[in-house]
């Protein structure tokens, strides 16, 4: 194959050969691609979609091909599950270069060696051409708990909140590429399978990568989940220059720029210390941010600065920063 997807390559030889294409790309990692469907041969209790649609398909530190993988299997290690099986729906635009196709294939391969991660099953389809911008991936990761699954409804007032790294710097990664700033600094991007270490030591109540919305936005949803309010340290929130700096050109908050490769994590105030001190181990940089208040009638998120003036910060109206992810 060369040049460029076409529309004949949704049925027929030309299907065929695309098929056979992805599966040299995705070498030994894929376990069914010619049946309909795909045998699961181990027990899994978690399960987690979503569709990836990010412009541009290359940034710094990662490529659709990396999120697609990356995000899904997130999603479950939030959940507290080792991620097992992957399946992988492709969607592509008529005309699509089949160089990138080439290279978003290599890096969802590259992926799936380093997590030990098989592909279950596979669909591919493409549009004609201006249906769809390039490419749009699906994901559906299973996952195998390490212990009871984690969930917001664990949430207690008291808990600690803990970062495990610095924030926004997905959103200010791709909104310095679509405007053609030059900066330092690269996407998070990455799988967060190592913090089901922590899961397995400690009382976690539950976790969340901050991704659409920002750290700002998960918080807000899950006081509302709780029903609790959430008070955060200003000065105790990690963000990189370059973040800042994209930030304020741009005019807007780093707390609701996007991360994929930090969490909040939600634990039992006695073994925040012992979190934390995993963390550092295992190469993050945490800080401990704050704590959940008591159930409230309005439930909020404030962030208290130096001076101990706390203020509101508001769920998001509308989304700052759309298609990164």
């Amino acid at each position: 194959m060369d040049g460029t997807i076409t529309i004949h390559h949704n049925s027929g030889k030309r299907q065929t050969e695309l098929l056979k294409f992805i599966k040299e790309h995705l070498s030994n990692a894929v376990i069914s691609m010619e049946e309909d469907g795909g045998v699961i041969t181990q027990p899994v209790d978690v399960v987690s979609t979503d569709s990836f649609t990010i412009y541009p398909y290359f940034f710094p530190g990662g490529d659709i091909g990396k999120l697609a993988v990356t995000g899904s299997v997130n999603d479950v290690v939030m959940l507290g599950a080792e991620p097992i099986f992957m399946t992988l729906s492709i969607i592509l635009e008529e005309g699509f270069p089949l160089e990138s196709f080439e290279r978003i294939v290599s890096s969802i391969d590259n992926e799936l060696r380093n997590l030990d991660l098989k592909i279950l099953c596979g669909d591919t389809k493409v549009m004609n051409r201006g249906s769809i911008d390039g490419i749009v991936l699906n994901t559906t990761c299973f996952g195998k708990s390490v212990r009871s699954p984690l969930s917001v409804s664990n949430i207690e007032p008291g808990n600690a909140v803990i970062l495990t790294g610095p924030i926004g710097l997905h959103g200010a990664a791709i909104m310095a590429m679509r405007k053609g700033f030059n900066v330092d600094f690269k996407s998070d991007c990455r799988a967060l399978t190592s913090l089901l270490e922590i899961v397995k030591r400690y009382n976690i109540k539950t976790m969340r990568d901050a991704t659409r919305g920002g750290v700002a936005q998960i918080l807000n949803e899950i006081a509302v989940s709780t029903g609790c309010d959430i008070v955060i340290n200003e000065d105790m929130l990690l963000i990189q220059e370059g973040v800042k700096s994209v930030a304020e050109i741009l005019g807007v908050d780093p707390l609701y720029l996007a991360c994929e490769g930090t969490a909040v994590i939600f634990c039992d105030e006695h073994d925040s210390d012992g979190v934390m001190e995993t963390l550092n181990d295992m190469g993050f940089y945490p800080s401990f941010i704050g704590y959940v208040r008591e159930k409230s009638i309005i439930p909020r998120v404030m962030l208290k600065n130096r001076f101990g003036v706390e203020r509101v910060l508001p769920m998001l109206v509308e989304e700052l920063t759309p298609r990164i992810c």
